[in-house]
């Protein structure tokens, strides 16, 4: 009787010991994970223009978008509601052509390319389709297209008539970052025309 006592202690202590692990870990990955204020804090002491070294540049590149990557779509649109203060805005104007091109594709996946040329390649009524399917799609799933829309209203004609590549490049700052989701939508739209075909 004594033994199975104090074998049932010892199950209580490592199941006790087994949750206290399980909750340090849950705490420590909270903590690590990327929220709206480590990315701003982020970028507020990472400013591009004060790095001229481009392998630093890249780096703080890279860091940034993973970080933006790892955020709910909830927490990125708590940028969005405070659009004069968002801290992506500024980062993306610090950015080359070319290292907003490689920002973007960070965002969107190394497919971002192959896709951009394919979309260009189809013709005015596909791409058209495409681009008002996603948005559709984006409004359908709550993910507020409406940002991409409110940042330029004529989004469907641009990208229908002068594609991908030419609508990103005269494309504003504020733009350019509600692009993302839109171009993840973009790719899967794309996917699924494929499919049928």
């Amino acid at each position: 009787m004594k033994h199975r006592h104090m074998l049932l202690v010892k199950g209580i202590a490592a199941l006790l010991a087994l949750w206290g692990i399980a909750y340090a870990i849950v705490g420590w990955a909270g903590s690590v994970r990327p929220t709206p204020e480590k990315v701003a804090a982020y970028i507020d002491a990472n400013q591009l223009e004060g790095i001229d070294n481009p392998e630093k540049r890249k780096e703080v590149i890279d860091t940034l978008a993973t970080m933006l990557n790892e955020l709910e779509p909830s927490e990125n649109r708590l940028f969005e509601e405070n659009q004069e203060n968002d801290p992506r805005r500024n980062f993306i104007e610090q950015l080359s052509p070319e290292e907003q091109f490689y920002f973007l594709e960070k965002r969107v996946g190394r497919a971002f390319q192959q896709m951009m040329q394919s979309f260009n390649e189809m013709d005015r009524n596909e791409r058209k389709q495409i681009v008002e399917r996603s948005l559709k799609r984006m409004k359908e799933q709550n993910d507020d297209s409406g940002g991409l829309e409110k940042a330029d209203p004529e989004v469907v004609e641009k990208i229908t008539d002068a594609g991908l590549k030419a609508y990103y490049e005269e494309a504003s700052a504020e733009t350019k970052i509600d692009l993302a989701p839109f171009l993840e939508e973009m790719q899967r739209s794309m996917t699924m025309i494929k499919d049928r075909k």
